[in-house]
């Protein structure tokens, strides 16, 4: 089986995470992706984020229409900074029989020499989605065709255009402001319920 890892902070899922997951199932042959939420990203250590179980469960929503997305709270067991290279290892291990597909951003990939271990990952499969459509001479194609050379398992997708983002979404709830259709209803009531983000 050939299953997407898609790995975030998640506060909240939105529109924008979902469609990324269409367009992977759309333009590649990949059976399933796992969504794993963290608790403590290493890029985001020191700031504030909401709470793990609460970032689980809107996802738990977002997602439950979907049999071919599932939910791991691998990174999200405790507040330890797990590594995008130890959870490769962890899901190639201990499922050796299934391929894994790493699925991250232009901005993430544009930076992941900063990552710890980037190396290991750059030898894995990865699925790098664009914020808009990617030209041939663009900075992201030319790092992409320079790693190529040593891992011709990069995939780019163009992915839709739309300027979504958790920081959005949480700056137009703490103003009060709508965010319909740019999280899905169950998220939205969660997060009404919750008084999260005010």
């Amino acid at each position: 089986m050939k299953i997407g890892l898609y790995g975030g902070t998640f506060d909240p899922i939105h529109i924008g995470h979902l469609i990324v997951m269409e367009n992977v199932f759309n333009f590649l042959d990949i059976d399933k992706i796992i969504i794993l939420p963290s608790s403590n990203p290493p890029h985001k250590v020191n700031k504030q984020k909401t709470k793990a179980d609460l970032r689980i469960e809107m996802v738990k929503r977002a997602i439950a229409d979907n049999p071919r997305v599932e939910l791991s709270t691998y990174e999200a067991r405790n507040d330890d900074v797990v590594y995008t290279h130890e959870t490769l290892e962890y899901f190639k291990n201990t499922y050796p029989e299934d391929e894994f597909y790493y699925i991250m951003g232009e901005d993430s990939f544009m930076t992941i020499d900063t990552w710890k271990n980037y190396e290991k990952i750059l030898n894995d499969k990865l699925i790098v989605f664009t914020r808009s459509n990617t030209d041939s001479d663009s900075d992201l194609v030319k790092k992409v065709d320079q790693i190529k050379k040593d891992n011709q398992e990069i995939y780019l997708i163009n992915n839709l255009n739309i300027n979504i983002s958790s920081t959005l979404i949480r700056g137009l709830v703490k103003e009060g402001k709508s965010i319909k259709y740019l999280v899905t209803d169950e998220v939205i009531d969660f997060i009404g319920a919750h008084n999260l983000y005010v």
